[in-house]
């Protein structure tokens, strides 16, 4: 199937969990939300619709760091009248995030020409307004899906519920990113959550795949030894 592939990248990324209030806490790389809406962005859609399926590669090892920022904020009065204040507030960011991203979906073609074009009808952040990204264009492939042997070398990261059984490495770092929120609904109304095992340097994990037919997950050979996960 025909898939476009892009990479994303920038100083920072903020990608909020939304389980935090005193302090914004950020999943680890980019969510499935976040990259649907930066899709959407890009086609000029206020809300993304439509079939999409991607996977997520980190080309970069992940970094975050906490910030306290000054939030401008509402609902209270100061001295002078004035109904604003600066609230400061604990950020945790994402430093120098880089990722490869796989798109499969409806607007495979559309969107393949605004990127060869470097085009977007609206700004691209990684999860917060600043956070801006410019994707680039890497290649357009056409990419089968896996069918033999169910140990897999995987290059992007992986939904726990695909994994059987993990080969561990002993120079691997694994980790794993917990709830991450999985399909949109509009009026900021979500449905489902995944849980994510990823390599925090972006190395492959290799593995035994749960099951190969899924409506959650799909696995693709990107060449004769590697795959990836769209999900």
């Amino acid at each position: 199937m025909k898939t476009l592939v892009f990479d994303l990248r920038g100083k920072i990324g903020h990608f909020r969990r939304p389980d935090t209030t005193a302090a914004h806490l950020t999943y680890p790389f980019i969510t499935r939300t976040a990259l649907r809406g930066l899709v959407g962005s890009i086609l000029g859609m206020e809300e993304f619709e439509g079939e999409a399926w991607t996977g997520i590669q980190l080309l970069a090892p992940v970094r975050t760091r906490a910030q306290e920022l000054s939030l401008l904020g509402k609902g209270f009065v100061d001295n002078e009248g004035s109904s604003t204040f600066n609230r400061p507030t604990t950020v945790e960011l994402v430093v120098n995030p880089h990722y490869r991203i796989y798109y499969q979906g409806d607007f495979v073609d559309e969107l393949e020409q605004m990127m060869i074009q470097h085009q977007s009808v609206y700004h691209t952040y990684l999860g917060s307004a600043f956070a801006i990204t410019f994707p680039e264009y890497v290649a357009s492939m056409n990419l089968v899906d896996k069918t033999s042997d169910r140990w897999v070398e995987c290059v992007t990261v992986v939904p726990e519920q695909a994994i059987m059984k993990l080969l561990p490495n002993e120079h691997r770092q694994y980790a794993r990113a917990s709830g991450i929120l999985h399909r949109y609904l509009g009026h900021r109304r979500f449905r489902g959550t995944v849980d994510v095992i990823y390599d925090v340097n972006g190395d492959d994990l290799t593995f035994e795949i749960q099951s190969e037919s899924s409506n959650d997950y799909r696995f693709c050979m990107l060449d004769a030894q590697r795959a990836v996960c769209l999900w």
